[in-house]
């Protein structure tokens, strides 16, 4: 399937569908829908594979490996066990996080200095404008969570630590720390949308 989507402006019954009518009509395989979840989605996982990864063309191909995997698996997802941002926003997050153990690994096996080759790298400043928007934006709302919340949603979204990872280093039951990650994202996705 060929991401490289170019969506129109919306119209009809579409323009003012929710994230969540749009995941279930791309599990029935509506590319229009699909197409629509794109737009309103991109930037902001972008921003989340960039900031992840630091190199816009890996965060371009984690978006694009992403957007596949939620075609694939749309008819996967369960409303009662997550808002459907915090779902998709997880998607790319998995992916970025296995691209950047996958290179940990190799940089292991190579001996080779992983960063030799990014620290030559300059990003597009155009490409970049609106991301530091978006950047801007998830900063804001993290500032308007409490503390403890924020630092571990940065730990786990932005640093790739696992749930288990977090209460391993905060020496916090598992249970507590999912659920304190989950009424985060919660509370972060209400800032964002509004």
């Amino acid at each position: 399937m060929n991401l490289a989507i170019q969506p129109s402006l919306p119209s009809g019954p579409l323009a003012s569908a929710s994230l969540e009518d749009l995941l279930a009509a791309t599990a029935r395989g509506d590319r229009q829908a699909f197409a629509e979840l794109y737009r309103l989605t991109h930037r902001r996982f972008y921003a989340i594979a960039l900031a992840l990864t630091r190199q816009p063309e890996v965060a371009e191909d984690i978006l694009q490996e992403s957007y596949l995997a939620i075609w694939r698996t749309a008819s996967q997802y369960q409303a009662g066990r997550a808002p459907v941002l915090v779902w998709l926003m997880a998607i790319v997050r998995h992916r970025a996080i296995e691209f950047l153990r996958q290179r940990r690994r190799r940089a292991l096996e190579t001996s080779a200095e992983p960063l030799a080759d990014e620290a030559l790298q300059t990003p597009d400043p155009q490409a970049l404008e609106s991301i530091d928007l978006i950047a801007h934006a998830i900063q804001e709302c993290l500032r308007r969570l409490p503390p403890e919340q924020a630092h571990m949603i940065e730990l786990a979204f932005f640093h790739g630590f696992s749930h288990e990872e977090l209460a391993a280093r905060l020496q916090t039951p598992l249970g507590t720390v999912k659920s304190w990650v989950r009424r985060g994202l919660l509370q972060l996705k209400g800032c964002l949308e509004t």
